[in-house]
């Protein structure tokens, strides 16, 4: 562990933090900056060189997409370390995760704690099929899945879930924000589009197949599952080689169920949502930072849906009510001690623009 300097008596931790440019970053870098017993030093990285949080970052560097040119992206992050020497590396998109994940035991060779679990953990968690895969095999409560590769297999898989007298999902097992998250509704008369910019809609499934191939998405690695009816949470962890150590559910409070950005939740620290978190990060041996998608099928059985070894872009949600997981997601990283998080049940939250400061260094660049 190499921790620098001091700051007013407490050590300097050097936290790089991706996607900086996303839509909820500032709860994620103030709740870095809001701990008392180290300062961070937070170097800001992001594809976009106009990325807005760039502007509350002691330093911003612009890397290359990680899905378009991983080897790149690498060796930028490397030669980055070697001119200010990162202490903690903390991913926020599903790609630099799993490029973490793969190249986890070159960082931690060269002194780079990273957010993320192993390589096998990472890869079971991302692909759908094999997360829910792996919950059978351990017993634990996952509802009925079909992995699916052609239109044939597709067809079979929707009405063996019960379409038509029910509505069934349809979704890549890899995907994120639900980009290519489809209904099957036998209901419907058409095509009707769930979101405004990404590919996520409902229909018959005579609909969803000739709008799959108007989109040119085609049925390979795809996975069908039930449509549940009931409360979905977002469950953000930190565990150690599998053992949860602290963790906080938001109750999703959303217009659009579908909008890949958070625009309401409460937190709610529902006891069976938790205990069955807990049993997902020994499953899954999570070692770090942790995200599940969990429903209460009926309002009672919880199921997983989808998972990250990350955080998810709303986890400064909790720090609202008490919990502040970056940081205590860089105390678990560097070994250092870990401070009790207070959570608050019940707190209700929005997100809102604000005014925010920015360090003096930054004055003179613009948004």
């Amino acid at each position: 562990m190499a921790i620098k300097g001091s700051h007013a008596s407490v050590p300097t931790v050097t936290v790089c933090v991706t996607c900086v440019g996303g839509r909820l970053i500032y709860d994620f870098i103030r709740a870095l900056r809001a701990a008392t017993d180290f300062h961070a030093r937070i170097v800001g990285i992001d594809a976009d060189p106009n990325a807005a949080g760039r502007l509350l970052c002691d330093r911003f560097d612009v890397l290359p997409m990680a899905e378009n040119d991983e080897e790149r992206y690498l060796d930028s992050l490397l030669s980055l370390h070697q001119q200010i020497s990162l202490d903690v590396y903390i991913p926020l998109s599903e790609a630099e995760s799993r490029l973490a994940a793969k190249h986890r035991e070159v960082l931690l060779s060269k002194g780079i704690k990273p957010s993320v679990s192993s390589i096998d953990t990472v890869r079971v968690m991302t692909d759908k099929l094999l997360m829910l895969q792996k919950l059978k095999d351990l017993e634990i409560d996952t509802g009925p899945f079909i992995g699916v590769n052609t239109l044939y297999e597709a067809k079979d898989a929707v009405y063996t879930m019960g379409y038509p007298d029910h509505r069934v999902v349809i979704k890549p097992r890899e995907g994120r924000g639900s980009r290519g998250v489809l209904i099957a509704d036998a209901k419907k008369d058409s095509f009707h589009p769930l979101l405004p910019e990404r590919f996520c809609g409902t229909g018959s499934f005579e609909d969803l197949c000739i709008a799959m191939e108007q989109e040119h998405m085609t049925f390979e690695r795809l996975i069908c599952v039930p449509y549940y009816e009931g409360p979905v949470f977002d469950v953000d962890c930190i565990a150690t080689a599998g053992k949860l150590s602290d963790i906080a559910a938001r109750l999703r409070q959303l217009r659009n169920p579908f909008w890949p950005t958070s625009t309401g939740h409460r937190v709610t620290m529902d006891p069976t949502v938790l205990d069955y978190a807990k049993k997902l990060c020994s499953a899954f041996q999570v070692d770090g930072a942790g995200d599940f998608d969990i429903v209460l099928a009926n309002g009672q059985q919880p199921l997983l849906f989808d998972a990250g070894s990350r955080f998810s872009g709303s986890v400064g949600g909790s720090f609202a009510a008490g919990g502040n997981f970056p940081a205590q997601l860089v105390r678990t990283l560097l070994g250092l001690p870990t401070e009790p998080l207070q959570i608050r049940d019940g707190v209700v939250i929005r997100p809102f623009l604000t005014m925010a400061p920015i360090p003096p260094d930054n004055q003179d660049d613009l948004l």
